[in-house]
């Protein structure tokens, strides 16, 4: 029996059932009857039906997946976007805090060679008046060698 015939056999019990008294639309049917009908086609659903039914839960379980997904990939997406943002503030100020430090070290380097330039040359100044001094003293003593 195929479903199409089970449905006339329903649709053939509804036609022949008898009114409640008073109310014009209710029938009295056979409720036993009605539901070997009903466990028939479920029975006898064609398997494309069936196939379908199958179909569906799949397509919306695959549906529901696909937006979890897309939701965490559009999180990951965000979160890296923030985190390469941060990266760049993160850059941007080390190579800010980088360039301080290199200027006050050139600063601190030119100072050290300045003072350096000034003590050698102090230094240098002093030992040549020392060693003119000795000089000096030399020369007085090989003066006083010679007139001996």
């Amino acid at each position: 029996m195929s479903v199409f015939d089970i449905l006339d056999d329903m649709d053939d019990m509804l036609d022949n059932a008898k009114v409640v008294p008073i109310t014009a639309h209710k029938v009295l049917i056979d409720g036993d009857r009605l539901r070997e009908l009903v466990n028939d086609i479920r029975l006898n659903m064609p398997k494309e039906m069936k196939r379908a039914q199958t179909i569906d839960y799949d397509c919306d379980l695959i549906m529901k997946e696909a937006q979890s997904k897309s939701e965490k990939i559009i999180r990951d997406a965000e979160e890296r976007a923030k985190a390469m943002v941060d990266d760049h503030v993160i850059v941007e100020e080390a190579k800010k805090r980088a360039h301080e430090i290199l200027t006050k070290t050139k600063n601190k380097c030119e100072n050290t060679k300045s003072g350096t330039s000034a003590y050698v040359l102090q230094s240098l100044t002093a030992t040549e008046a020392k060693l003119n001094a000795l000089m000096d003293e030399l020369r007085k003593e090989k003066a006083n060698w010679e007139k001996k």
